[in-house]
C-alpha cells in the first residue's frame, strides 16, 4: 500500500491520528480474510473518515481486499 496515499487520505478526511493509531491496533490481531472482519474494518473506517457508504460500496471494497488484498485502488474506491 502507497503509505503517501494513506497519509493523505487522513489529511483530507481530517482524521485524527489517535484514532487511526486505535484503529491499528484493533486490526493487528484480526483474521482478515474472514469477510466479517473486513466489513467491520471498512465500518469503522467509515466512521473515521465521517464518509458513509452504502452496502453496494461496502460489497465492492470487500471484493477487492478478498481478492487484491490492501492496496492502492482501495484509495480510489473510497
Amino acid at each position: 500500500m502507497n503509505f503517501n496515499k494513506a497519509l493523505q487520505f487522513i489529511t483530507d478526511n481530517n482524521i485524527h491520528p489517535e484514532a487511526v493509531f486505535e484503529l491499528v491496533e484493533k486490526v493487528k490481531n484480526m483474521d482478515l480474510s474472514n469477510e466479517e472482519n473486513i466489513r467491520n474494518v471498512i465500518k469503522d473506517v467509515s466512521k473515521l473518515a465521517g464518509k458513509p457508504i452504502d452496502k453496494a460500496q461496502e460489497d465492492n471494497i470487500v471484493r477487492e481486499i478478498m481478492k487484491n488484498g490492501v492496496n492502492d485502488n482501495l484509495f480510489n474506491m473510497l
